[in-house]
């Protein structure tokens, strides 16, 4: 239960969790107006829904993000509400429904996430790097059958999460082909690109 809190406080803003409450509110509000039955359920479900889902995209930070085209902004809103249908069509055989209708706003997020990511401009990250010098250069040329079997040791018991980010295994190698002839003795000069 811990871990899904945690989860949730990095996905959902206190500010968020005021909406959440807001809106919760007006919903059982609508709620009593309508007549007692699917009426009712179904009615506070979709207002919760939307009146989340809207403060939840007026709400986002979307920093040069465009919108999505407009018939996939619906179809995809479209489906959303299919599936709040149907999860309200549960309510006879969901235990606790009265409270578990109101996690319908991981669904808001979802779909608020969904469509503003259309706007995100994808960064293509080409990784720089720097030429080799003279000594690194001719220490990969004289590598041997025994160097490369040494580096795939290295790479069974390595972290693969210890590589630089921007740095391609190849990088790697040559920066770890040049520290072991460092190592050994056989290269006196400073280190190839970092």
């Amino acid at each position: 239960m811990l871990s899904l809190v945690r989860r949730l406080v990095r996905v959902v803003k206190p500010a968020d969790f005021f909406a959440f409450l807001i809106c919760t509110l007006l919903a059982h509000s609508v709620a009593s107006f309508l007549p007692e039955g699917g009426w009712s359920v179904y009615g506070s479900m979709l207002v919760f829904y939307h009146l989340f889902l809207a403060w939840l995209v007026i709400d986002a930070d979307r920093r040069g993000g465009l919108s999505p085209p407009i018939f996939s902004a619906i179809m995809t809103h479209l489906a959303c509400l299919t599936l709040v249908i149907a999860y309200g069509t549960g309510r006879d055989v969901i235990p606790f429904f009265a409270f578990l209708r109101y996690a319908l706003f991981g669904l808001a997020v979802f779909e608020r996430n969904w469509i503003l990511a259309w706007g995100k401009k994808k960064k293509e990250e080409v990784p720089v790097t720097a030429p080799l010098s003279a000594a690194a250069a001719t220490t990969i040329a004289q590598a041997t059958a025994d160097d490369y079997d040494a580096w795939l040791q290295y790479l069974a018991t390595r972290n693969s999460l210890s590589r630089k980010s921007g740095h391609s295994i190849q990088d790697e190698y040559q920066q770890w082909l040049y520290a072991r002839a460092k190592a050994r003795g056989g290269v006196t000069t400073s280190n190839p690109s970092a």
